[in-house]
Order: structure tokens, then C-alpha cells, then sequence
């Protein structure tokens, strides 16, 4: 006779199936193996570590994310704090490798991160994991319906129940999955950690079930602001970026901070690639695009940073830059390394290839390493808010200017009112006075007139540097970012107040 499983859900945690298997994963372990930039065990390893299991490895397994019934303990092991991710190689977790030192409370919390930790690998959701979580409860509360549904009406209850709630939420459920129904992926899911039991057709909550249906309501922020695979990214990421549909191959190997937003890596790839930032952008994450919220992007750009962008998948990224040209970037991370103090910043380590000139495919811009670090280092300079208030300027020194020449006047007559010749500027490394400003047709750009007179004629005002704080090293970097070349953040002058007189009411 077979005794009655235990209706202590401390109990049905403790001997889920997931978790002991977690544990073995964990003993297997030991002291510290070493992961792949996927964080994942390598085919030898993932082979070594299945047959530890006792599980019926394929010969074509690449790595152990390619065998669910390897990588879900390996993920609740992550989850539960059995294991962490430390650069490159898995280490022990803060929890003992053994449940017997673990009390209930904290046992059924540890369960509970597995949990939702495995569900968001298994129904990704490409965003912070909310969706994963929400189909895990919307199942488990079909099962905890009376009577349940059995057999082919459970798989269909299961559907309806999250088709109904959202249809985007839907898609995730049903993604991925190849020729299986994914209620049945969830069903054996839950039945691996104890909130299920089957038997035939018939398929039961369990007690543990039931206190996970309320939990996850409960605790769902929790649930999802505990991101022990933010961890496993490591300070900087090293990301390839290429270039599809350019012969020769295009692209740039790029080594910037994990805490770098997806704006921040637009800006990025502008400078990389040379583009002018003068089309519309969009990053594509799984069924998610992130971009600029002003040009009624579905997400903020700004909102993700790239650790949490690969904590919930290490898959390839796409970014696609002018919608008109159709520039798309395959974006890989290849690898995470610890910060390097020297390199505070985003930088250039390697690239091959010319980039198309914007807006035509006759002209290539020379990959030149140099420059882009150059470039890059300006850009970490940059402060936002300050960013925004000389974009504030620019726009209204244009308003109303119609093409170059309109543009270049407008920017002369604004410059001429706004600075107090003469003035004290640099030239090449050479103190000069610049008594005025003169705009040439022929060049389509501002020149000024100077003193002393071995500087015959005029020269160009992109050219100068002025002291620091000054209204016209203020005016001076407007221009220079309207050419659309490097520089780094002015320092507003203490008395500025804009360009607000120049606003036509």
C-alpha cells in the first residue's frame, strides 16, 4: 500500500522532484565548474552532469539548456540559492547543499524563486518576468477549480483561462514550444515541483499548489525584483554587433559596462557604425521592441539595462536603425568579464569592415578604431540633463530655418547677439581674440575674424576651444553637435537662461 503524500506543503517542497534534483546538480557541482557566456554548463559538462542525474543524455546536446530535464534543476538550483554565477564559473550558493539545515518558511521561499525562475525560462517573456509568473498562476487556479478539468478539457481550460486574460500574454504561453502543447509543458512543470499531482488524466493541486497561487499574487514584486541572473552578467558585457546584408562583413566587438540601458548602447552603435541618428531606431527582444517613448516606442529604451536584458535570455538581439533603409544589427554577447578601472567607459576592441554611408549604399566610411574610441570616450561624458537643455538651444536656433543655407544663418545671427566680441578663444593650441563671425556660402560653414595678425583671413569656428563656462563655449558645442561631431558636455554658464527671447510668442 502506498502511503498518502504529505498535505504539509513544507513537506511537498522539500520532496518536489525539481529541488532534489536541484540538489543533486548542486552536489555535482561542488566547489566550482566553469560556464559558458550563456551561463550554462558546456556539452562535456552538461553530459558529465546528466548521466550524474541518471538522466538519458542526446549525443547532439550543445549545452545543458538543450535538456529540460537538466537545465530546470540547474535553474532552481540558481533560484533557490543553492548555486551562484560568479564571471565565469558556477560556485556554491549562500543556501547548505542539504534541505535537512533549511527551515520551512525559508524552504518554501527558496522553492518559490526556483520556481518562478524556471517558469520564466520555460514561457520567456523577454520583459522582467511578470508574464511568466502570471501563467503560472492563471494554471495553477484552473487546477484549483472543483471539479477540475481532466484530460484533453484541463489542456483547454488552461488555454482559454490566459487567452481570455491578455492576448499578448497568450503569445508567450504559446511560443517556443515546437510541436507540443504548451499546457502540457505546464502541467509537467508543475507536476516537477510538487504544486501538481498526476495520475492518468487526472491532474490535482497540491496544498503546495494552492499556497503558490496566493504567493505569487502576494509577493510578485519580490518575485520579480530578485534577479540573481543579473549576477551572472558581471560588470561589463562584451557584445558583437554586425551589420546583415554587408559584403564584406561589417561589423564591431564592443566592451561596455552591464548597467548601460539599451538607449545608452543606441548611441553606441551610432558612433560604431557612423550613423547620423537622424532615422527612427527600434531594439527587438524576443516579441518585444524597446525604443524612444516620444516616437510612441511599445518600450522605453531607457527602462532596461543590459544586464536585465540577457538575465532573461542570451539570445541574439536585433537592432534596426532608419525603417525606410531597413539597417539591421545582429547583437551577440559573446562574453562577461569583470570592470576594468582603466576602461570606465564604453570601448571599441576590434571591428572589420566599412559601414554604408547613411541615406546611400555609393559610399563606405572606413573603419577606423581610433576615431570610435575617441568618439565613445566624448559620449561617456555626456550628461543627460545637460544633453537636453543644449538639444533645447539647438531647436531654437532652427526653428523656422528650411535646409543648410537657412540653418547656417540662423546659427550666425543667433551667435553674433548672443556673444560679446571680442572674445578670448584657442586656436590649435595658440591664444587668438575673435572679433566676429562671418558665415561662408562656399564651405557651408561659420568662420570667424581674429587677432593676432599672423592669423590672416578667417578661420574656422568649429575649430576654437573658449574658456570653460562662458557663453560662447556654451554656443560653441551647440554647433559642433549640430555637425553632429564629438564633444564633450559643456558647463552651462551660471547666468545662462536659454535662448527663451528668441521664441516667438
Amino acid at each position: 500500500m502506498v502511503a498518502a503524500a504529505s498535505p504539509d506543503p513544507v513537506d511537498q517542497a522539500r520532496q518536489s522532484l525539481a529541488l532534489r534534483h536541484a540538489l543533486e546538480v548542486a552536489a555535482w557541482v561542488g566547489q566550482g565548474r566553469p560556464v559558458t557566456a550563456k551561463a550554462v554548463l558546456s556539452r562535456t559538462d552538461a553530459l558529465a552532469a546528466g548521466r550524474a542525474l541518471g538522466l538519458a543524455m542526446p549525443p547532439w546536446v550543445r549545452s545543458a539548456a538543450d535538456v529540460p530535464g537538466l537545465h530546470w534543476p540547474w535553474t532552481s538550483a540558481i533560484g533557490a540559492g543553492l548555486l551562484t554565477i560568479d564571471g565565469k564559473r558556477v560556485k556554491p550558493g549562500p543556501l547548505p547543499a542539504s534541505w535537512d539545515a533549511v527551515g520551512g518558511e525559508q524552504l518554501l521561499g527558496c522553492w518559490l524563486l526556483a520556481f518562478a525562475r524556471v517558469l520564466a525560462t520555460v514561457f520567456p517573456d523577454d520583459g522582467d518576468g511578470a508574464q511568466s509568473l502570471e501563467i503560472g498562476r492563471l494554471a495553477l487556479t484552473v487546477l484549483a477549480t472543483d471539479p477540475a478539468p481532466t484530460g484533453p478539457d484541463l489542456n483547454d481550460a488552461i488555454r482559454h483561462a490566459i487567452l481570455y486574460s491578455d492576448p499578448r500574454l497568450y503569445q508567450t504561453f504559446d511560443y517556443g514550444h515546437g510541436t507540443r502543447e504548451p499546457a502540457e509543458v505546464a502541467l509537467d512543470l508543475l507536476t516537477a515541483f510538487g504544486a501538481v499531482t498526476a495520475g492518468g488524466a487526472q491532474h490535482r493541486i497540491t496544498p503546495l499548489g494552492r499556497w503558490a497561487v496566493q504567493q505569487i499574487g502576494v509577493r510578485v514584486r519580490d518575485l520579480l525584483n530578485h534577479a540573481p541572473d543579473a549576477q551572472a552578467i558581471g560588470p561589463t558585457c562584451q557584445l558583437k554587433i554586425t551589420l546583415r546584408h554587408v559584403r564584406p562583413p561589417c561589423w564591431r566587438r564592443i566592451q561596455l559596462p552591464s548597467s548601460a540601458t539599451l538607449g545608452d548602447l543606441h548611441m553606441i552603435i551610432q558612433v560604431a557604425f557612423d550613423w547620423d541618428d537622424d532615422h527612427l531606431h527600434a531594439f527587438t527582444i524576443g516579441r518585444r521592441q524597446y525604443g524612444d517613448p516620444y516616437f510612441d516606442a511599445e518600450y522605453d529604451e531607457q527602462d532596461i539595462t543590459l544586464a536585465e536584458v540577457f538575465a532573461h535570455t542570451r539570445k541574439p538581439i536585433t537592432y534596426t536603425y532608419d525603417f525606410g533603409d531597413d539597417w539591421r544589427h545582429d547583437i551577440v554577447l559573446e562574453q562577461v568579464t569583470d570592470a576594468d578601472p582603466d576602461i570606465p567607459y564604453s570601448v571599441c576592441v576590434a571591428g572589420r569592415g566599412d559601414a554604408p554611408t547613411e541615406d546611400t549604399q555609393d559610399d563606405w566610411i572606413t573603419f577606423d578604431r581610433p576615431v570610435i574610441n575617441t568618439r565613445l570616450a566624448g559620449l561617456a561624458q555626456h550628461d543627460p540633463h545637460v544633453d537636453q537643455l543644449l538639444s533645447d538651444d539647438i531647436e531654437t536656433i532652427l526653428t523656422d530655418a528650411y535646409g543648410d543655407a537657412e540653418e547656417l544663418t540662423a546659427f550666425l545671427t543667433v551667435l553674433e547677439e548672443e556673444i560679446d566680441f571680442p572674445v578670448p578663444a584657442m586656436l590649435l593650441g595658440n591664444p587668438i581674440v575673435v572679433t566676429g563671425m562671418t558665415a561662408d556660402d562656399a564651405t557651408g560653414e561659420l568662420r570667424v575674424c581674429s587677432k593676432p595678425q599672423q592669423h590672416r583671413g578667417t578661420v574656422a569656428f568649429a575649430d576654437l576651444e573658449f574658456p570653460v563656462g562662458t557663453v560662447e563655449a556654451w554656443l560653441h558645442a551647440a554647433y559642433l553637435t549640430y555637425l553632429g561631431r564629438p564633444t564633450p558636455t559643456p558647463t552651462r554658464p551660471a547666468t545662462w537662461t536659454g535662448l527663451s527671447r528668441w521664441v516667438t510668442p
